[in-house]
């Protein structure tokens, strides 16, 4: 009995030890929330996501809106919220995007995995996108990009000053337009695993300006096949880079984020 007795604890406390839980950080305001929290709030929905990493093999979320969840929180008007992932994966997503109540807009969700009921692995990968995923109903309707919907998240972070946390990412006040723009392209589809003179918190990939930069090394066309299919340049068994269709980063955004890359060859920033 003893022996049953003990098991019984070993178990539940693998059990107990196994829940995650999601940590949001404003200033001085720190939240954390486990899974089975979440799941019994009286705001999760049970929503259809065709469009995400599953695709239709898996559609059905239980989630809470991004709105709801950060009620009460304080973000800055300025400010930009940083979603850190379990992988190294780090998206720094605009404030107006994600908690916009337009009815025409994009909607963002935060979807929970029921431990219970854990969701299906990831095509290619050895674990689901659990515990916490970013999903968008509508993507299509605010031009949600791919780096927009990052998944094994861990924590939130307002950033109130963006510019004064990554100094090192930001061109030239008088840059062109087209690297004005490109600049805007580079946090919406690269920071996310990159980072810019050191500065950042994406680990996926490597620094875009140090030791060189991209369009140091690369020709033009070379580097937009990287951009476009990083498979049809080179490839290896840890690549995880995927790549921009014109419908993610059309050919204009595209030439901007070179404009934007070759730019920053020109303000290299040693840590």
């Amino acid at each position: 009995m003893r022996w049953v007795v003990a098991s019984l604890v070993l178990i539940s406390t693998q059990v107990f030890s196994a829940e995650a839980t999601l940590e949001i950080v404003a200033g001085q305001q720190r939240l954390v929330f486990s899974q089975p929290q979440l799941l019994a709030r009286g705001d999760v929905e049970t929503i259809s996501v065709p469009d995400s990493e599953y695709r239709r093999r898996f559609t059905r979320f239980k989630a809470i809106p991004i709105a709801h969840l950060f009620a009460g929180v304080d973000v800055p008007e300025l400010a930009v919220v940083q979603c850190n992932a379990s992988d190294g994966f780090s998206a720094n997503l605009e404030k107006s995007r994600l908690f916009s109540t337009d009815p025409k807009a994009s909607k963002a969700y935060l979807a929970i995995e029921d431990p219970k009921r854990p969701w299906p692995r990831l095509s290619e990968k050895t674990a689901s996108a659990g515990p916490f995923y970013l999903v968008w109903t509508n993507p299509d309707a605010s031009g949600i990009g791919s780096e927009e919907w990052p998944y094994r998240i861990a924590s939130f972070r307002v950033l109130s000053d963006p510019k004064g946390v990554f100094p090192k990412i930001y061109p030239a006040a008088d840059a062109s337009p087209a690297v004005q723009n490109g600049f805007r392209s580079f946090q919406k589809n690269c920071f996310a695993c990159h980072t810019m003179n050191g500065n950042g918190a994406g680990s996926i990939g490597p620094d875009l300006n140090l030791p060189m930069n991209p369009t140091e090394y690369l020709q033009a066309a070379a580097l937009v096949a990287l951009i476009r299919d990083p498979a049809s340049l080179r490839t290896w068994p840890q690549r995880r880079m995927r790549g921009f269709s014109e419908a993610a980063l059309s050919d204009s955004e595209l030439a901007d984020l070179i404009a934007y890359l070759q730019h920053m060859s020109t303000r290299k920033v040693l840590p």
